[in-house]
């Protein structure tokens, strides 16, 4: 995996459309950032595809067994993992078929159905949640808790800016 976080060719173009050092930082930063997430979940779906998996699949499965006993709809998992109807019913499917959740009329709704988790996608979960687990640690390890602080600090100055800039609804 190759990061190039030293570009001089965005400081180079930045600067010749006349932008100021701080906002050339803040461009600067931000691609940084936005591209070691991107590597980061590229290497993770790599992983994942050979374990049979995938981010979606693993936030779904994810999702049902938090939830466990109780099932849940196909819309509150698409809520809840901040995706459309049609892609939560995309990734119901695929896992449906591979048997590691099923669908269930709904107890009190015969119109609709609710969602539960299998065996088979407790299992994939057992598999997953080391692989998170060992990646995390790596990503993290030369974190002080004085880091985790301030990451946080800045994750959410950067998300409080980002949902700014979201046109009003």
């Amino acid at each position: 995996m190759n990061f190039n976080f030293h570009n001089d060719s965005i400081r180079g173009v930045l600067r010749s459309f006349g932008h100021e050092d701080a906002e050339v930082d803040n461009i600067e930063t931000f691609v940084t950032f936005a591209r070691l997430a991107n590597g980061i979940f590229r290497e993770m779906d790599t992983d994942l595809t050979k374990l049979g998996a995938s981010q979606g699949r693993i936030i779904v499965l994810s999702l049902l067994h938090c939830h466990a006993p109780h099932r849940m709809t196909p819309s509150e998992l698409a809520e809840k993992a901040d995706v459309t109807r049609g892609t939560m019913t995309g990734l119901i499917d695929g896992l449906e078929r591979d048997g590691m959740i099923e669908r269930v009329a709904h107890e009190s709704d015969g119109r609709m159905v609710t969602v539960g988790l299998k065996e088979a996608g407790r299992e994939l979960l057992s598999k997953i949640v080391p692989y998170y687990t060992k990646l995390i640690r790596s990503c993290m390890s030369e974190f002080t808790p004085q880091d985790h602080k301030m990451m946080k600090g800045l994750l959410g100055k950067m998300k409080g800016g980002f949902e700014r800039s979201l046109p009003k609804s």
